[in-house]
């Protein structure tokens, strides 16, 4: 971006913020003592959560209107930065540290747009005193923005019914722009849900829908044709060339979701879920021999006039369980059946599995800040899940240890570019983590941790793309520290992470040495009116071999050729509340052109160059 160009954007800044800062006094100005006097308002907005109710915690929560978050909306911000994407919203997600996957058995092997998604365990359920809802908009700048709306009521003291609705729209952020609306991410999604309870309580059944179309325009990245890559030659954003014109990438989901259990005693209740689930995801290309993407595919399988390729994952699941509480120990035991199907458009047969589980849960906690888990799952084909954690004052413990079945797509594969079949067998993870919390009054918090993990036959994409399953081991330590400091209305939150790879297989994990995220801010209240919150956030990962993304199998894999630069950017930002209205203006990424002219996110893939962001969210109560 040039001088001229941040001279321009600086001073849209400085008269948003003029305007920003006029809006906050005259609304401030007009605050009323009827609308203070409102009985109906957050305190009186209650929800709670399917697992809460499942695990008989059933203490309902307040909303949170605090301005904490509210200054950030992309994702990747949302997630404190362990999620590396394509570098602007709405693309492919992976996290930065290995995780495991959260089921044991056989699932699709997609999950780079999971984060877009609202899955059963992401819903609340309200108890409300007067009808809510929730408005929030975004409007950032090239053309990204953002809409959702929230809404539940109670339709009587025993019935509560919501939907929320989201959409995203974001134009290419790299490769030359054909006109306004050249869209790079489309998504929207709706959902729906409702729970009643019996006037005597001993019922309680609770129910959600949701749908979710997520499109990407595939860019493939930037095209760079040297042969030693120049890493301050490749930040031209909408004058860089790009890979695929023709692509687009995308996952359509729908689930069905059904909670019910009945209460006979304290000492046993039982209790059912279901599950439906119907995902497809997709590549498409209208002309993959063009001149502009045919040098992106090794090869053409099927044809070469367009490209289809379509996977489908559907299961129906089933859990039987029964629980209840004795003394301070609460006890959960279940059983599990899943019905599988897995298709691929050139697939000639369709893989169709039946799991079945067995499991239960524990929680013992004598003392208000004491408290036991444990939990265990086991698969009859083998796979299985124990874990347990522990936290009292001062000190959080959690241990676990994992196997699970290869990914349908990881097993077989034939596309129009690709083709794989394998025979793989089931990876095993333990981990081990610790974090001790220091506090000195108000004014300090240090929270010194610790995760270590092992892991043995790991199951990922080698450089070519390509589904690989080791037969060694890898440990992954990470040593860390988590800071709050404050002094007056300034405060200081700081999280560092360092990573430390030992074994054979240390070099399939491509983690950053250092990870560290700051965020210093100015937050004050005004005579419990008018809430502001002013500060800079800071990123940083250190120098590394990032895992590469190929839109074709929609997977992040290994690579070797392009070292992501060390880079620190930072962004300034500015939100208020004014009663329940949250509004904020937020400058990504202003030190762009200091240090260098931009940030890499992926290979070939930068990061958001400097703009300016503007957001509304308002809560209603009546």
């Amino acid at each position: 971006m040039t001088l001229l160009n941040f001279a321009s954007v600086l001073k849209k800044f400085i008269i948003i913020i003029s305007v920003f800062a006029s809006g906050i006094g005259s609304v401030f100005a007009q605050v009323t003592d009827d609308s203070t006097q409102n009985v109906y308002g957050a305190k009186t907005t209650l929800f709670t959560t399917e697992e809460n109710i499942k695990n008989n915690v059933i203490e309902y929560q307040v909303l949170d209107t605090s301005l904490t978050n509210n200054h950030n909306w992309n994702p990747v911000n949302i997630s404190d930065y362990y999620y590396q994407n394509l570098g602007t919203i709405g693309t492919a997600m992976r996290p930065v540290f290995y995780q495991a996957p959260d089921v044991i058995g056989k699932r699709s092997g997609f999950g780079v747009y999971d984060y877009y998604i609202k899955t059963p365990e992401k819903f609340k359920y309200f108890d409300t005193k007067s009808p809510y809802t929730n408005l929030r908009s975004v409007f950032g700048g090239n053309y990204r923005a953002f809409i959702g709306i929230d809404f539940s009521r109670n339709v009587n003291e025993n019935w509560n019914v919501g939907f929320s609705f989201r959409r995203w729209t974001v134009d290419k952020q790299i490769g030359p722009l054909q006109s306004r609306g050249d869209l790079n991410v489309l998504s929207h999604s709706y959902d729906l849900q409702t729970d009643y309870r019996s006037p005597d309580r001993k019922y309680h059944v609770m129910f959600n829908f949701a749908r979710t179309f997520h499109a990407v325009n595939e860019t493939g990245g930037i095209r760079d044709t040297a042969e030693v890559i120049i890493y301050d030659e490749l930040f031209d954003y909408d004058d860089e060339d790009i890979n695929l014109r023709n692509a687009q990438g995308g996952e359509l989901r729908q689930q069905y979701h059904l909670y019910q259990q009945y209460k006979w005693k304290k000492l046993l209740q039982l209790y059912h879920v279901f599950d439906r689930s119907n995902r497809m995801n997709s590549f498409l290309n209208t002309d993959p021999s063009a001149e502009t993407d045919e040098e992106f595919f090794d090869q053409f399988l099927i044809r070469t006039d367009s490209t289809v390729d379509l996977s489908r994952y559907v299961y129906f699941q089933n859990e039987v369980g029964f629980k209840g509480s004795i003394g301070d120990v609460f006890y959960r035991f279940y059983g599990k059946s899943k019905d599988m199907r897995f298709t691929g458009k050139y697939l000639p047969t369709v893989n169709a599995l039946v799991e079945n589980y067995a499991g239960g849960y524990a929680r013992f906690a004598p003392r208000e800040n004491w408290q036991l888990n444990a939990n265990a799952e086991y698969e009859l084909s083998g796979n299985y899940r124990i874990g347990a954690s522990l936290k009292v004052p001062f000190l959080t413990v959690t241990a676990s240890s994992m196997q699970f079945a290869s990914p349908f797509f990881y097993e077989q594969h034939l596309g129009n570019h690709d083709y794989w079949r394998n025979n793989f067998g089931s990876e095993q993870v333990q981990q081990l983590s610790g974090k001790l919390d220091f506090k000195w009054r108000d004014f300090f918090r240090i929270q010194p941790k610790l995760d270590l993990k092992v892991v043995s036959n790991h199951m990922y994409f080698d450089t070519l793309a390509m589904p690989q399953q080791s037969n060694a081991t890898a440990t992954l330590i990470h040593p860390g520290i988590e800071a709050k400091a404050k002094y007056r209305s300034m405060n200081l939150d700081a999280n560092y992470v360092y990573t430390l790879k030992e074994g054979a297989d240390a070099d399939l994990f491509r983690i950053p040495e250092h990870f560290l995220t700051m965020d210093l801010y100015y937050h004050k209240v005004f005579e419990g009116k008018l809430e502001a919150r002013i500060g800079i956030e800071a990123h940083y990962k250190s120098t590394y071999f990032a895992d590469d993304y190929d839109p074709v199998v929609q997977q992040f894999h290994l690579q070797n050729y392009f070292e992501v630069p060390g880079y620190m950017f930072l962004d300034f930002y500015a939100s208020a509340k004014i009663n329940t209205a949250q509004l904020f203006v937020k400058f990504r990424h202003f030190n762009q052109d200091v240090t260098a002219g931009g940030y890499f996110t992926t290979p070939y893939y930068t990061g958001q160059e400097r703009i300016l962001d503007f957001g509304l969210s308002w809560s209603f109560f009546d």
